[in-house]
């Protein structure tokens, strides 16, 4: 009976240690890329690193539209995750010959302190670049 006992303390202690590890992986890091269409203001956030074109970070499902799209997206991120917000496409991004033309850029001031209220609010850390 005791080593009944015994075992389902070991076997109790090991699962929550694994369940412990789990939530304790440090969060990722994304890029968030920002363009602006007939008034209104588009994002994508892509884990970040590797080579970007524009298709990839204007592929129909990783764009949000305007704050509220982007707010509901960023609440899926672990806190702590560092968010970089792209001033403009990477290098070597080549545009698409056949698909639109956009400029990725930042919005104005007010727009990017907004979105950084945002980030402050759901613990994310969000840096230009």
């Amino acid at each position: 009976m005791a080593l009944r006992t015994t075992s389902g303390a070991v076997l109790t202690l090991l699962l929550c240690a694994a369940v412990s590890a789990q939530s304790a992986v440090s969060p990722g890091a994304y890029d968030l890329y920002s363009w602006k269409v007939k008034n209104h203001w588009y994002y994508s956030i892509l884990p970040r690193g590797g080579q970007r074109t524009y298709e990839q970070i204007t592929a129909s499902p990783s764009i949000k539209r305007d704050a509220s799209g982007l707010r509901s997206e960023l609440r899926k991120f672990a806190k702590g995750t560092e968010i970089y917000w792209m001033s403009d496409a990477p290098d070597g991004a080549r545009k698409s010959s056949n698909g639109p033309n956009l400029e990725i850029k930042h919005p104005s001031r007010k727009r990017i302190k907004h979105i950084k209220g945002i980030c402050d609010q759901l613990g994310l850390r969000l840096r230009l670049t």
